[in-house]
């Protein structure tokens, strides 16, 4: 069977694929892939993947009907949307006719406007109710287009020597010593209602012989920097616009991250490390928490949250109490507690 797998942002959403895309290679079909142009360096060490297609996010429409053509002569078996936006839509319209068959992940989606929309006290009630993690939506997606198959056991985003050689060598230059295992700590998010307002009250708290390793994307270099230079001890700071592949070779150096709720916590699990993840303005129920037995959310119970779908809506109380009262020493105190430090 040949299968296009459809996912096209963002980073975290993209690692949540990875399962789904194992399933497929453990079929043993032939996989192709398509995402946006900045996450393809990310999918491009995937195993069993024959091609990844990129898409623009500039070009609109124009770019999905430039797609249209090429995508229908690979003569695909089977579509697996796991997006189920706006653009997978529109292209499964342009594709329409091709033979290729089609399911998309359930997105929860009633569930998750509620979760934002409803009174505080029912919003507390759904909350509490169990939810599917995204991962296992993936899958489940792939089971309703190709009937019950094997499942690929739990593997590791794969990271080649050669990689591992090169970004060794990025962190040695930057100055992190060939045997330090660093914590990771990434203090950015997509969006500026999710970013923890206590990131360097942390750093003072840790121990001063500790190795920090502070990454960040493209914008968060300056807040990077700043945030080293609080910490008592030595801090490398990985920042700015690098390859995917590198970044989870970065992470992999450390011993665990600590981070809000974004794509970087996904990727550091993808690569075998533990997490503590600070959520404010989102909830687990969205199900993106983290999956490893010894990664962690930390979080205030407070009945306002969530507040909005993906952490882009400024606080209706104005402050931002979900992350501010999410005590430094806490945080601390879980990653002792886990042996991380």
């Amino acid at each position: 069977m040949k299968t296009l797998v459809i996912r096209f942002s963002a980073l975290g959403d993209l690692v949540l694929c990875l399962p789904a895309l194992r399933d497929l290679a453990a079929r043993g079909d032939r996989v192709q892939l398509l995402t946006l142009e900045r996450y393809a360096s990310l999918a491009g060490p995937l195993p069993g993947l024959e091609r990844v297609w990129t898409l623009d996010p500039g070009e609109g429409l124009s770019g999905l009907r430039r797609l249209a053509e090429p995508l229908r002569e690979e003569r695909f078996d089977r579509v697996l949307d796991l997006h189920g936006n706006l653009r997978s839509r529109a292209l499964r319209l342009l594709l329409a006719g091709s033979g290729a068959r089609w399911a998309a992940t359930g997105r929860d989606a009633l569930r998750r406007r509620l979760l934002v929309a409803l009174p505080d006290a029912l919003r507390v009630r759904l909350r509490a109710r169990p939810t599917t993690p995204v991962a296992e939506r993936h899958r489940r997606a792939l089971e309703q287009l190709a009937g019950p198959g094997p499942r690929a056991p739990e593997a590791l985003y794969p990271l080649a020597d050669e990689l591992r050689r090169q970004v060794d060598g990025e962190l040695a230059a930057l100055g992190l010593p060939a045997e330090a295992r660093p914590l990771a700590l990434a203090p950015g998010a997509a969006w500026p209602e999710k970013v923890w307002p206590r990131f360097a009250e942390l750093v003072r708290l840790l121990p001063p012989e500790l190795h920090l390793l502070i990454l960040g994307g493209p914008g968060e270099e300056a807040a990077c920097r700043e945030l080293g230079a609080q910490a008592a001890g030595p801090a490398v700071v990985y920042a700015g616009d690098r390859p995917l592949p590198r970044v989870a070779a970065a992470l992999a150096r450390g011993r665990a991250l600590v981070s809000g709720d974004t794509g970087l916590a996904h990727l550091a699990e993808a690569v075998g490390r533990p997490t503590r993840v600070l959520f404010g303005p989102t909830v687990e129920a969205f199900g993106f928490a983290p999956r490893r037995a010894d990664s962690m959310i930390l979080q205030e119970d407070l009945p306002c949250r969530p507040c909005s779908l993906h952490g882009r809506r400024p606080c209706r109380l104005g402050d931002r109490r979900c992350l501010a009262r999410l005590e430094p020493v806490r945080v601390l105190r879980s990653l002792e507690e886990g042996g991380l430090l």
